[in-house]
């Protein structure tokens, strides 16, 4: 009876399936357990045999009514089994569900991390990376695991690395993104091997093969952005990475992307509030300037007028007026950045006469230095004599400009304000002498509250809002800005602005 049973049973389950009677000796061994176990039927029906005679007497202890057990039997993995006591023997229905344990525990630790990260009050990019790598390694078994960032705009330059496991594979620190390593990044799609040895020509890793076997990585994807990877690798002869390893990386993947994005948003606005709180303790200062100035000079007037002359009268009063100007500028300049920021900017269209404007802006610039020559027009021989725009956001945006560069470089030569044509569209230049600016700081600089290092040592006063202001009014406008500087070679920033009314 039980050998018919034995057979049925068999032919409709894929499960392995065991039998042993009460000297615990194996009667019944089905061809699933053959396939889980790595052991034959005539293997473990041979006389003599024994086998997983280390678990038998563990899994007949399990109650005998077919409750399913999950139960870790190394090295098999983690097996649901079912226990039965039919007659004299006892039926044990096994299945792998290793696969199953390792989903499950890592949608687990996946929801547990991404809480950690995004409930952090300080959220931190490497904080974020060491995470991600740690739980790469933890939920994988890899001997290794690492996560890399680009840096924005680059394919190969990293800005930031993490290595959870040996030191000794990078001696020369953090990889670049090249060869096998730059696969994810430039194809955004999953590399897996099963030897790092093996990789096909051309995809080789940093300097030489590194000493690893196995291993995944998997692009780090914002969006469409692509931010980086992540990766885990294992020595020679480790268990080689199978599909559910990729499936838990590509959600691990997504996860630290989330947090990193967070991160990053976290700490550039952190940054913004640092710079911002340092701008607003350098216009108190600023301020403070102007106004004792004025007040030092009414009290003058109103104290000693009888015993003044004449000539230090005007000069007390011109001091007075100079105040109120450079008071009335900071208002100006505040109260712009305040309205663009809540309303936005909405060019109201027409034809603007460039000549007259930059006439304008020429004549100023020399009434406020008292030098005919402080500001030079040059116009290209190509170049339109009228550009299409708001009048006055044109003119805000080249007053902007060309105060400055008279700030930072005017005493040094003239500003010089070149016009160009550039593909249906005008380009103006405004070029100083000055001090020039490092290229790391070039691309902070049409960012609100964005002052250089050489500006706030210098004794040109200002809230690093005017290029901020620029680039908004140009924008509107669909146009672009831009800056060219080398340090002490001058600066010139441009803009660009269309030649005709857009429809």
């Amino acid at each position: 009876m039980v050998t018919g049973a034995v057979g049925e049973l068999f032919h409709v389950t894929g499960d392995a399936v065991v039998i042993v009677d009460d000297s615990r000796t194996v009667v019944a061994w089905s061809p699933g357990a053959a396939s889980l176990f790595g052991i034959s039927r005539e293997e473990a029906l041979a006389p003599g045999a024994t086998p997983l005679a280390e678990h038998i007497a563990d899994l007949l202890e399990l109650a005998p009514d077919g409750t399913a057990t999950r139960r870790p039997l190394p090295p098999y993995g983690v097996l649901e089994v079912r226990h039965r006591k039919v007659g004299p023997h006892h039926l044990l229905l096994m299945r792998d569900v290793s696969d199953e344990v390792r989903r499950s525990e890592g949608l687990r630790a996946l929801s547990r991390l991404s809480r950690e990260l995004l409930d952090l009050e300080t959220p931190s990019v490497v904080a974020a990376l060491a995470s991600a790598a740690a739980e790469a390694k933890s939920m994988t078994g890899a001997g290794t695991s690492l996560v890399m960032l680009l840096r924005p705009g680059s394919l190969g330059e990293t800005t930031h690395f993490v290595c959870d496991g040996p030191q000794e594979l990078f001696p020369e620190g953090p990889p670049r993104f090249f060869g096998l390593l730059s696969t994810p990044v430039r194809t955004r799609r999953v590399v897996r091997l099963a030897d790092v040895t093996e990789a096909p020509d051309g995809l080789g890793l940093p300097g030489s093969h590194l000493p690893v076997g196995p291993l995944c990585a998997v692009p780090l994807m914002a969006g469409s952005d692509v931010l980086g990877l992540l990766a885990i690798l294992s020595p020679q002869g480790a268990r080689v990475f199978d599909e559910l390893d990729e499936e838990l990386l590509i959600d691990l993947a997504g996860h630290c992307a989330v947090a990193v994005r967070w991160a990053q948003g976290a700490e550039k606005e952190a940054a913004r509030v640092r710079q911002r709180r340092e701008i607003i303790s350098t216009a108190r200062h600023d301020i403070r300037t102007p106004l004792g100035a004025g007040k030092g000079y009414s009290s003058m007037l109103l104290s000693h007028r009888d015993r003044m002359t004449p000539e230090q009268i005007t000069s007390a009063v011109e001091g007075l007026k100079q105040a109120f100007v450079r008071i009335e500028q900071m208002t100006e300049q505040l109260l712009m950045d305040e309205k663009l920021e809540s309303t936005g900017a909405e060019p109201v269209w027409a034809m603007v006469d460039l000549q007259a404007l930059l006439g304008e802006v020429r004549r100023d610039a020399a009434a406020m230095t008292g030098r005919p020559d402080a500001v030079v027009v040059v116009q290209d021989p190509s170049a339109p004599d009228r550009l299409a725009g708001d009048a006055g956001m044109v003119r805000e945006v080249v007053d902007n400009l060309v105060g400055n560069a008279l700030k930072y470089g005017g005493d040094r030569g003239p500003v010089t304000v070149t016009v160009r044509g550039d593909a249906g569209r005008v380009r103006l230049e405004v070029r100083d002498e000055g001090p020039g600016i490092e290229p790391a700081e070039q691309a902070q600089l049409f960012e609100r509250w964005t002052r250089t290092e050489s500006t706030k040592g210098s004794n040109a006063k200002g809230f690093g809002l005017g290029l901020s202001i620029v680039k908004r009014l140009v924008a509107a406008h669909g146009g672009d800005v831009g800056v060219e500087s080398k340090p002490g070679a001058g600066a010139t920033f441009w803009v660009s602005f269309p030649a005709g009314q857009p429809e």
